[in-house]
């Protein structure tokens, strides 16, 4: 069976931002180091001129970005989760010191999702199979994930 590319590109999602110093000076050059920690997978980029990078096509789950750059000590965060359709910003800022030192950002916070107008939820697979089988429609999926309220009953 052959899939459309939109299907595959909604496993996948992606990490992208600025790396900058303490005076919100870009830093280009930066080496960005994404790691998927359930499986140890890694990839890098070096950041543009302007401090840009973006890590686009990453698998679906916990990561921790490192920052490193000669010079400044290396920046660490963790708790990042990425989900369906999911493209959080992580701006960095680097302190000068020594490469050796590291700066550790834990992130529980779900990131800011500034990329896309669209709005969604991942349910879980027992939310769905504990719908009530007679009369399931897609509509009861909305109301599940809180971004809409049920205020009558449809015609059926």
């Amino acid at each position: 069976m052959l899939l459309p590319d939109s299907l595959w590109a909604q496993a996948t999602a992606q990490i992208s931002g600025t790396v900058g110093d303490q005076s919100d000076a870009v830093l280009p050059g930066v080496k960005i180091t994404v790691t998927q920690v359930a499986t140890g997978a890694s990839r890098s980029k070096v950041t543009s001129e302007k401090g840009f990078y973006v890590l686009p096509s990453l698998p679906l789950g916990p990561y921790r970005l490192e920052a490193s750059l000669a010079g400044f000590r290396t920046f660490a965060q963790t708790g990042i989760v990425l989900q369906v359709g999911s493209n959080p910003v992580i701006n960095v800022k680097m302190d000068i010191g020594q490469i050796e030192q590291t700066v550790e950002a834990k992130a529980d916070a779900t990131p800011i999702e500034t990329q896309s107008l669209g709005l969604g939820a991942v349910i879980e697979t027992q939310r769905v199979m504990d719908l009530p089988l007679n009369g399931r429609s897609v509509t009861d999926l909305i109301t599940l994930s809180g971004l809409s309220v049920q205020t009558g009953s449809s015609p059926g």
